[in-house]
């Protein structure tokens, strides 16, 4: 019998289960609770592609809802402000969303009663806030990809927000991005609120995290493995959310497209070819997606990285390339930006993709010929 597979390698995407994000919905839940000015109302969560950032912020704004919350998730975009305007009178008609008394619907409603343009960012979320926290309930706002706003913008929404703080409304806010691009975002010129927001950096799962999570979603949908394969599966992941999807996409399909044996169990076999199949897919779909348009100096500076096993010196890279340091600083910035690297202290960098130095290792060849050298 085919069973359907539980596991979800799209971005964005919620997974059957959510591995090694405990203290963070456990900080917000708490924050709900414990009302206005708690640290868990106002949260910075970063971290590279495929960390699990989206499917985090949608775990979040469900414990909100689930609370009587009215939520509003909006993906940066240009004129973000007006967007949020925009989403609130919009959504302020489908009045069951709210499932409390209608007079909290009518009041967020009348961002239009009156011929107003909704272009005030802190009345729109002002109206609906203090209409929610009359009734004990409250807004949860949620910025997704916040690096691809202007500071601007940013600074306008950040401004409203806290004055909504201020006022005692019941009112949360949750942006996430890319590490680099939100640090950049919050620097020297970024908004000093947002940059006392409680930081979620979205780092590795620890594999006994992942293998609990693995098991857990295979045995919930009526499927078995045993201790060495599930381990070979968990392993294969790094840690990282992304892989954990995709390796148990695939093993379970692997599984079930063996129609021989125990058709109720997922067998080393079946992860072995699953991780085979999952690493061909991660390669393809995020490894040389994130360095399939570097300019010719990027792609050498990622392959003079390969000649450590662990952070490389901004200096030996450099020298490996025969040039000054900071004829390179433009090439490092770029690659930092993208996520592709990230650095680990003063002077050192280090891979932000797990399995990208095995990528550049094995495909130099073919990397290299893409600008005409040829080994």
């Amino acid at each position: 019998m085919m069973r359907m597979n539980p596991f979800k390698p799209t971005a964005g995407a919620e997974p059957p289960v959510l591995a090694g994000r405990d203290g963070i919905l456990y900080d917000f839940e708490m924050g709900l609770e414990e009302g206005v000015g708690a640290p868990g109302r106002l949260m910075r969560i970063t971290g590279p592609r495929g960390s699990g950032k989206t499917v985090l912020l949608t775990e979040l704004g469900d414990i909100a809802r689930r609370r009587g919350w009215r939520v509003l998730d909006v993906t940066a975009a240009e004129r973000l402000p007006e967007l949020i305007c925009r989403r609130l009178e919009r959504s302020s008609d489908a009045e069951y969303e709210l499932g409390i008394d209608l007079m909290v619907v009518k009041a967020s409603a009348r961002l239009g009663d009156k011929g107003e343009s909704a272009d005030d960012v802190y009345e729109a979320l002002g109206r609906v806030a203090r209409a929610l926290t009359k009734h004990g309930k409250g807004l949860l706002v949620t910025i997704d990809e916040i690096q691809d706003a202007s500071i601007g913008e940013v600074r306008e929404i950040a401004v409203a927000i806290q004055h909504l703080i201020r006022e005692k409304q019941n009112i949360a806010f949750i942006f996430a991005g890319l590490t680099s691009g939100v640090m950049d975002l919050l620097g020297e010129d970024g908004p000093t609120f947002l940059r006392r927001a409680y930081p979620e950096e979205l780092g590795t799962i620890p594999t006994d995290e992942v293998a609990a999570a693995l098991r857990s979603t295979i045995e919930k949908n009526g499927m078995a493995i045993d201790d060495a394969a599930l381990a070979a599966a968990a392993d294969a992941t790094a840690g990282y959310a992304y892989l954990i999807q995709l390796v148990g996409y695939n093993i379970w399909r692997c599984a079930q497209i063996r129609r021989e044996g125990d058709e109720g169990s997922i067998l080393a076999e079946d992860v072995q070819r699953g991780i085979r199949a999952a690493r061909d897919d991660f390669d393809r779909c995020v490894l040389e997606a994130a360095i399939g348009h570097l300019p010719k100096t990027a792609m050498e500076y990622l392959l003079a990285m390969t000649e450590d096993h662990g952070a490389s010196s901004t200096g030996e890279i450099a020298a490996r390339l025969g040039v000054g340091a900071p004829s390179l600083t433009s090439t490092r910035k770029l690659l930092v930006s993208r996520q592709i690297i990230e650095p680990t202290a003063r002077g050192y960098v280090t891979f932000s993709i797990p399995f990208m130095r095995e990528y550049l290792v094995q495909n130099r060849r073919s990397l290299l010929a893409r600008y005409g050298v040829e080994l």
